[in-house]
């Protein structure tokens, strides 16, 4: 019994950083049916930003974390602006391909500029364990299941409270009555990809404090974020933590139960399940349509 209640917490713990993971490219997917192939190396790119924070300016990951917000959403629309939207109106695979190009190029960069030895950021709760009932916990993963949690909450808060956020979902439910209505739709995909960036860099600066990473790290976050998006329903926020959490109780059940090789094989019962949903409920378990909380 208590090797269960400490695989549900680890796997709860788990579910919280995969659902911040994957919201934004649940996000980018629902409102401009891309599937962004450069979304974990963002994620990447926001563990790097934290982890420069810290050694060289002395910030604890916390107190930076708005700013680097800010900067994976400037990112996100830039890049959107300049890659994605150009393309947008090609064959499917274009953006696919652009993705895919840009998600090489990031992995080259970080490698010239911080060659492939693991990072971890350190903060002043990262050595920190809590103990309660025989029971023991990460203040580290603590603190980034409670910031996924609020971050989330202040999404679903942007999309179903502003303006914006009810143009986001609109956009998503029919473009073209979206256009009609006088919404700007490019404007709002740039919007959209801005946020799923911040989403993914705010995860990144998040995990980087609970284990290392290095360049090539972000093709795995990608992975699974689909497979989280494949399972919960494209853009729904409640689809996607449901989806994360059953994702990572899967995880942390394997790797408690089936030491050194859990994790592998929690990965391939993901991938297993994906082919499963595709076969039968191809719009995830929750069968869940446009953006929404």
């Amino acid at each position: 019994m208590h090797t269960l209640i400490q695989v549900v917490i680890d796997g709860i713990i788990l579910g919280g950083f995969y659902a911040l993971m994957a919201q934004g490219l649940s996000m980018i997917f629902g409102i401009m049916r891309v599937i962004n192939l450069a979304h974990g190396e963002f994620l990447v790119i926001g563990a790097y930003l934290a982890w420069m924070a810290h050694e060289y300016l002395g910030l604890d990951v916390l107190a930076v974390l708005p700013i680097l917000i800010i900067l994976g959403f400037v990112i996100g629309w830039a890049v959107s602006r300049l890659l994605v939207i150009p393309v947008l109106e090609r064959p499917e695979l274009m953006p696919l391909l652009i993705t895919f190009g840009l998600a090489a190029v990031i992995q080259g960069v970080l490698t010239l500029v911080f060659t492939t030895t693991p990072r971890m950021t350190t903060a002043f709760y990262s050595n920190s364990i809590l103990e309660f009932l025989g029971y023991r916990i990460s203040v580290a993963r603590l603190v980034m299941l409670v910031a996924a949690i609020v971050l989330l909450g202040l999404l679903s808060l942007f999309l179903n409270r502003t303006k914006a956020g009810k143009a986001m979902r609109a956009t998503a439910e029919n473009r073209e009555a979206a256009r009609i209505v006088g919404i700007d739709v490019t404007r709002i995909y740039c919007a959209a990809f801005g946020v799923g960036t911040a989403a993914a860099v705010a995860a990144g600066a998040l995990f980087s404090v609970t284990q290392g990473f290095y360049p090539f790290s972000g093709p795995l976050f990608t992975l699974k974020a689909f497979v989280i998006v494949i399972l919960g329903g494209r853009g729904r926020i409640s689809g996607t933590l449901a989806a994360a959490m059953f994702v990572g109780l899967i995880e942390s059940a394997l790797s408690g139960y089936v030491p050194n090789v859990g994790t592998g094989l929690g990965t391939a019962a993901a991938f297993i399940l994906v082919v499963i949903v595709l076969a039968t409920r191809p719009k995830g378990i929750f069968q869940l349509r446009g953006v929404n909380a």
